[in-house]
């Protein structure tokens, strides 16, 4: 019998940590933007004896700050998202960093668009890469099973598994028999260097005949679909952001993109599922 367990967290790895920082400093330094405006407008209404203005920042402050506490103690409760491993210093520094990054660029002038694309790439590229490295599972050839993010596989399903050592993580990218798993199956691990041969021998040593298959092709096609028609709403607000000008345009790029986004997904989830 042979078991081989592996977690590759943010509580394990300094790179998905570095990652959730970034992202989660990148939200935090809007607030601490804020936070900095309100002192502000607070000292210049004291300084102006514009005494009505500071108690309606004051009583925003006080809503604002009530609202955050609560959010801030339903997170750290036992079913909260806010991971327990990222200590206050250390979520108040990234916050600040980026804040003072933020200021930079509006005190040189650099246009605002700009400002808000380094937060988006920020959270919807660090947040997303660190999910899909982030493992935490076993394999067990007694019982033949493999399980990954709460998510149990037959042993016999695997069909090879490909090992890609990338500095500090190792990325194991899972291959099956045709048929034999679903859209929803693990196929990407990211585990620590020291563990990642070892896993993946063990992820190839099954004998068992594969299961039989349960492919849905009315889920590929639905899936198919859904990706081209992502693709083509991509296209026409890309189009629309390239004969429009200002916002308008902006706005149609945004649009085209997270539309391509979410096309590049529904094909991909089509091309996993057949």
């Amino acid at each position: 019998m042979t078991r081989v367990e592996w977690r590759y967290t943010a509580e394990t790895s300094q790179l998905l940590r570095a990652l959730s920082l970034a992202a989660f400093g990148a939200i935090g330094g809007l607030f601490v933007l804020v936070a900095a405006l309100a002192v502000f407008v607070v000292g210049n209404s004291l300084l102006a004896g514009e005494f009505a203005i500071l108690a309606l920042v004051l009583a925003f402050g006080l809503l604002g700050a009530r609202r955050l506490a609560t959010h801030t103690a339903l997170a750290r409760s036992e079913n909260g998202g806010l991971p327990d491993f990222f200590s206050a210093r250390e979520l108040v520094a990234a916050s600040v960093a980026w804040a003072a990054f933020l200021g930079t660029l509006l005190a040189l002038d650099v246009p605002s668009q700009v400002v808000y694309a380094c937060i988006l790439v920020a959270v919807f590229v660090c947040l997303p890469v660190a999910a899909a490295l982030r493992s935490e599972g076993y394999v067990d050839t007694a019982e033949g099973v493999f399980e990954a993010n709460d998510r149990e596989v037959s042993l016999a399903a695997v069909d090879s598994v490909r090992q890609y050592d990338l500095g500090p993580v190792s990325v194991l990218r899972v291959r099956y028999h045709d048929g034999a798993a679903g859209a929803s199956t693990p196929r990407l691990l990211g585990v620590s260097p020291e563990r990642a041969s070892r896993v993946r021998d063990v992820l190839e040593s099954s004998d068992e005949s594969p299961p039989e298959s349960d492919r849905n092709p009315a889920i590929t096609r639905a899936l198919y679909a859904f990706g081209v028609g992502s693709f083509t709403l991509a296209a026409a607000f890309a189009y629309f952001a390239l004969t429009e000008a200002g916002d308008a345009a902006i706005i149609g790029g945004y649009v085209a993109v997270f539309a391509g986004f979410f096309g590049a997904m529904f094909v991909w989830l089509g091309y996993v599922e057949g």
